[in-house]
């Protein structure tokens, strides 16, 4: 996982413009990394994002209502993508024949919410899971192919569980 980005591609601009979405900032308030805010500050202003202003011998950025139609699909994309997780998290509970709480304590107190797992995931970490997940959905549907499903599942948890647990030793 050394040189891969923990944060998706484009992530901090989405970031950047959340952090203005309550309220006019300067660039010291809204700091993620030193090193590149101020030309994101500037990519988000040509895009017609943001507008700078000055207030004293400060600047300061808000949203355009440009940038106000862009978090308002930012937040309905997480929200989409929370739904995603809780419809996948539902369907493994039903497939294992899981409780929600023993499924959750199986996935790791260290999972601070739904929203941060996609975020920690690789890129290829992130495909795979889409794709199982779509294809899970696929293959639930066929009753003749359930017990293949359920078996390979529950391999898959004992597989990942052993993994887990050398994490740990």
């Amino acid at each position: 996982m050394v040189g891969e980005k923990i944060v998706p591609r484009g992530f901090l601009k989405s970031y950047i413009l959340k952090l203005l979405s309550s309220g006019p900032k300067h660039g010291y308030g809204i700091k993620p990394s030193p090193g590149g805010i101020y030309t994101t500050l500037h990519e988000l202003e040509k895009k017609r994002l943001i507008i700078k202003f000055k207030e004293g011998r400060r600047k300061y950025y808000k949203l355009t209502k440009e940038g106000r139609i862009f978090i308002e699909r930012f937040d309905k994309s997480l929200n989409e993508m929370k739904d995603r997780f809780r419809d996948f998290v539902g369907v493994m509970s039903q497939i294992l024949d899981f409780k929600g709480s023993e499924l959750k304590r199986m996935m790791g107190s260290h999972i601070k919410s739904q929203r941060s797992l996609i975020f920690i995931l690789s890129p290829s970490l992130r495909k795979s899971l889409f794709k199982s997940r779509k294809l899970i959905f696929k293959i639930a549907q066929d009753k003749t192919k359930y017990e293949k499903l359920e078996k390979i599942l529950k391999e898959t948890v004992k597989k990942l569980e052993k993994i887990s647990s050398e994490m740990y030793d």
